[in-house]
C-alpha cells in the first residue's frame, strides 16, 4: 500500500510538469499572433490573456494523455534503475499489483478529460470565440496602423496620422463610398471610437465634410465641431455571434444531426462528437499500454530500451488510429463504433494481460 502511494505521488508530479511544459509550448507557438494584436494594434492585455486562457482545455485533450504516457514511463525508468521494482517483484508483489498507481494515474486522468470534455470544452471554447467576435467586429481602432491607409469595412477607408491613449487618433482621413452615386470625404484633427452592443462609431472633432456625385461634381461642404460616423457596412450584421463552431457545442448537439447549423457538415459534427465521448479513455489505454509492456515477463535493466521503443510505437499507433477513425466515421458514419473500440479495446486487453500469471523468465 505504501509503495503504491509512493508510486503514485512520482507519477502525478510528474504528470503536472510534463503537462505544463507541453501547454507552455503549444501557448507559445499558439499565442503569437493574438501578442500581435496588443503589442502593434492595441488590444487590451486582458482579452489577449483571457483568450490566451480559454483555449487551453482545447489542448488538454491531447497533452494530458501523452503527460501520463511519458510520465510513467520515465518513472518506471527511474524506479528500475534504482532495482526498487525489482525488489518489489522479488518479494512477491504480482504485475496487477505493481499497476495499482499508473491505473489510479489513468483513471484519474480520464475522469479530468470527460469532465474537460462536457463542461469545461464548451464552456471556455464560447467565451474564446466571443472574444475573437468582439475583436474582429468590435471598435476597428485595433486594425488601424499609424501612415497606412486602411479599409475598415467595405467601402470605408481611413487613414490616421498617430493614436492616443483612450481610443483616439489624430489627423484623421475618412473616403466613404457605401452610399451608391456619391463619395463622402471627411478630414478631422482628431476623433475617438466608441461602440456599443458590437455597434462601432467615430466621433470626429474639428474636421470637415463634403460630398463628390458619381458626376464628378462637388456637393455641399460641411464645417463641424463634432460628427457622428457609424463604423458598419449598408447589410445588416448579426449583432450577436452564432455559436456554430464544434468545439463550444454540447455533445448531445454534435450527435443530433437534426441540430446542426451547416447541413454539409453534420457528419462531421457526429464525428467529433464520438470522438469527445472517446478520446478521454485515451489517456487510461495510453497508461495501462506502457505499464502492461513494462511489467509483462521479467524486470530487466537490460531490455528497457526494446520496451521503451515498443510503448512509443503502441502510443503513435493509438493516437493516429483514433485520428483515422474519427476521419473515416465523416465520411462513412456507420463506422462510429470505431471511435470506441480503439480507446476501449487497448484498456480490456491490457488488463487481461495484467491479471494472468505470467513466468518472469520471459524476454518480451
Amino acid at each position: 500500500m505504501q509503495f503504491n502511494i509512493y508510486i503514485f505521488n512520482q507519477l502525478f508530479r510528474a504528470t503536472c510538469i510534463i503537462s505544463m511544459v507541453l501547454i507552455g509550448i503549444m501557448w507559445l507557438f499558439q499565442t503569437i499572433k493574438l501578442l500581435e494584436l496588443v503589442v502593434n494594434k492595441g488590444a487590451p492585455i486582458f482579452d489577449f490573456l483571457l483568450m490566451s486562457i480559454t483555449v487551453i482545455p482545447l489542448w488538454l485533450t491531447i497533452a494530458l494523455p501523452i503527460a501520463g504516457f511519458i510520465a510513467v514511463n520515465w518513472v518506471f525508468h527511474r524506479i528500475l534503475a534504482d532495482r526498487e521494482l525489482t525488489v518489489m517483484q522479488a518479494v512477491g508483489l504480482s504485475s496487477a499489483q505493481l499497476a495499482k498507481a499508473p491505473i489510479a494515474l489513468g483513471v484519474l486522468l480520464t475522469s479530468f478529460l470527460y469532465f474537460n470534455s462536457v463542461f469545461l470544452l464548451p464552456t471556455s471554447f464560447g467565451t474564446y470565440k466571443d472574444l475573437q467576435f468582439n475583436l474582429r467586429n468590435g471598435i476597428p481602432v485595433i486594425l488601424l496602423q499609424d501612415g497606412v491607409f486602411t479599409e475598415v469595412v467595405p467601402g470605408l477607408t481611413m487613414f490616421i496620422g498617430s493614436r492616443s491613449e483612450n481610443n483616439v487618433v489624430n489627423d484623421v482621413f475618412i473616403q466613404d463610398t457605401r452610399t451608391v452615386d456619391r463619395t463622402i470625404i471627411l478630414t478631422a484633427k482628431n476623433g475617438k471610437f466608441v461602440g456599443e452592443d458590437n455597434r462601432p462609431t467615430l466621433i470626429l472633432a474639428n474636421g470637415q465634410r463634403s460630398e463628390v456625385n458619381s458626376d464628378g461634381e462637388s456637393g455641399a461642404l460641411l464645417l463641424f465641431e463634432t460628427h457622428s460616423l457609424a463604423l458598419t457596412t449598408n447589410e445588416k450584421k448579426p449583432s450577436e455571434r452564432v455559436a456554430n463552431d464544434m468545439n463550444e457545442d454540447s455533445i448531445t448537439n454534435l450527435l443530433d444531426v437534426e441540430k446542426s447549423p451547416y447541413p454539409e457538415y453534420a457528419f462531421q459534427r457526429v464525428a467529433e462528437g464520438h470522438y469527445r465521448i472517446a478520446s478521454p479513455l485515451l489517456a487510461l489505454a495510453l497508461v495501462m499500454t506502457v505499464i502492461t509492456i513494462t511489467l509483462h515477463g521479467q524486470l530487466r535493466r537490460d531490455l528497457w530500451l526494446r520496451r521503451s521503443l515498443i510503448n512509443i510505437s503502441c502510443c503513435l499507433g493509438l493516437i493516429v488510429g483514433l485520428i483515422l477513425a474519427r476521419s473515416w466515421t465523416i465520411t462513412m458514419p456507420q463506422l462510429w463504433m470505431s471511435v470506441h473500440a480503439i480507446s476501449i479495446l487497448p484498456i480490456i486487453i491490457c488488463g487481461f494481460v495484467l491479471i494472468r500469471p505470467v513466468k518472469y523468465g520471459s524476454n518480451v
